[in-house]
């Protein structure tokens, strides 16, 4: 993952979103865009490729939901329910999640570019295999994560709680960890070089490479 110099895109939302309601999403033939919806529950049952384009969406439930190859491009969420929905071969473009819970969440072997989770409760979320291309964490609660062999460039976290997050099989090459918090964190130690640490963690890492950091 190594760490690119393009910056992150923010999404491109119009102002004066049409206001529809969330069961009238399905009645836009898997298309729905330019619209601001406000509360609600999306994806009562399976739903298969639909796309939102240009929209906000704000203290909308997609709890437990099941959506096979949805996508999502210049999207707002805020302060959403994700917990447990399967995103599996997803695909965000130029993203914001705010405020948002993702407990549970499964965006297994999504594709995610240009895309910022901030202030989320992301415990126990899983990006295993997924495709991350200017991605954020700010501030955002992750321990428990499943990273496992995910791919891409410029990947970030800041300031984010990662107790016991999975990262093992995934290149840290310029990813920053050092403004995170954890105690334990699974890596595997062919993928840490250009991983960027705090002195202290620094410490942490020498150790599981077997070295005997001798203090002064």
């Amino acid at each position: 993952m190594a760490n690119g110099k393009v910056k992150r895109q923010k999404p491109k939302v119009a102002s004066g979103l049409e206001e529809i309601r969330t069961e009238d999403c399905w009645r836009r033939d898997g298309f729905i865009e330019n619209v601001h919806i406000s509360g609600g529950i999306l994806g009562g049952e399976e739903e298969t490729r639909v796309v939102f384009d240009g929209c906000l969406l704000k203290d909308v439930s997609f709890a437990s939901a099941v959506f096979h190859e949805v996508e999502f491009v210049d999207v707002i969420f805020e302060t959403c329910d994700f917990s447990n929905i399967q995103f599996e071969r997803a695909v965000f473009h130029r993203c914001e999640m705010r405020g948002s819970k993702l407990t549970g969440a499964n965006f297994a072997n999504s594709k995610l570019s240009h895309t910022l989770f901030q202030t989320c409760d992301g415990r126990y979320v899983n990006f295993s295999f997924a495709e991350l291309k200017e991605v954020d964490f700010v501030e955002c609660q992750l321990p428990d994560a499943d990273f496992y062999e995910s791919v891409g460039t410029g990947f970030r976290f800041d300031n984010c709680k990662i107790d016991n997050i999975n990262l093992a099989e995934t290149d840290l090459d310029g990813v920053d960890l050092s403004t995170s918090t954890y105690d334990r964190i699974e890596v595997s130690l062919n993928k840490v070089g250009g991983c960027i640490v705090s002195q202290e963690q620094a410490m942490g890492f020498a150790r599981m490479l077997g070295l005997t950091v001798k203090e002064e």
